[in-house]
């Protein structure tokens, strides 16, 4: 089943959420490319924090998915300086991008005490738990407004 979103729709999920409160202690927002990078954006403003972008995918550029994500992008945390990292994406369907990444940033000695993850949707299969805005259905198939067609 496909679920076309709006702009609106991703907006009013994260104002009205309550990441302002949760997330106040946070240092650095990494999203998540291509799909955690728009609403990292909102959330970086609502928050009044910097924001990195990691490049680590589990779709093809076809849109099917591989069950093993790959980096194609570095950046270098700096625990002194990053010490609380909020991790975003558009939405946590299998848990593999984000299972990926958190392995990524415990191999740099931090702990879940220090990292959290917040997708704006997720799916009830994955297999990585986090915060999310909205729960879907696992047959959904989001279609996000930043994404063009050919």
């Amino acid at each position: 089943m496909d679920k076309n979103v709006t702009w609106d729709e991703i907006t009013s999920l994260i104002v009205q959420s309550d990441i302002k409160e949760k997330y106040k202690d946070i240092d650095i927002i990494a999203c998540i490319g291509t799909g955690g990078m728009i609403p990292g954006v909102i959330i970086s403003k609502i928050l009044d924090k910097p924001i990195i972008n990691l490049g680590v995918k589990s779709y093809a550029i076809n849109n099917t998915q591989t069950y093993n994500a790959q980096w194609y992008q570095n950046f270098v945390f700096r625990k002194s300086k990053h010490r609380n990292v909020l991790v975003v994406d558009d939405i946590n369907d299998t848990g593999h991008t984000l299972i990926t990444v958190n392995s990524y940033l415990m191999s740099l000695f931090y702990t879940e005490k220090h990292v959290n993850f917040l997708t704006v949707y997720m799916k009830p299969h994955t297999v990585f738990n986090c915060d999310y805005l909205q729960e879907v259905e696992n047959d959904t198939w989001i279609k996000f407004p930043w994404e063009v067609t050919k």
